[in-house]
């Protein structure tokens, strides 16, 4: 059994960073992200299939273009290759994040 503090996580990541990777085994990977306000998070997808929990903070996550809100309790899925970015940052935000099969750093 793996358990960790969302929370404590994300606090002890280090400025200039904006993720800590907590978990990885051959069929996934996850990460605590943390995004301050007028943070920029640059538009990008990744080759394998992402959810995200929204742990804390709202922003809007624009993905193909278009804009949505994202608020704490929300979980979102985003298929492979899916262009898409955290935009209007406006107070710390915390985000669980889970790829599979795994992210390659």
């Amino acid at each position: 059994m793996d358990k960790f503090s969302v929370t404590e996580v994300a606090e002890g990541i280090s400025e200039g960073q904006n993720y800590d990777e907590r978990l990885r085994t051959e069929a996934f990977s996850l990460e605590v992200m943390k995004f301050e306000p007028g943070d920029s998070d640059e538009e990008h997808a990744h080759e394998v299939d992402e959810i995200y929990h929204i742990d804390s903070g709202s922003a809007s996550l624009e993905v193909e273009g278009e804009k949505q809100k994202v608020a704490p309790g929300d979980v979102i899925h985003l298929g492979p290759e899916t262009d898409h970015h955290f935009v209007d940052i406006k107070e710390e935000m915390v985000v669980t994040v889970m790829y599979a099969p795994p992210e390659h750093h």
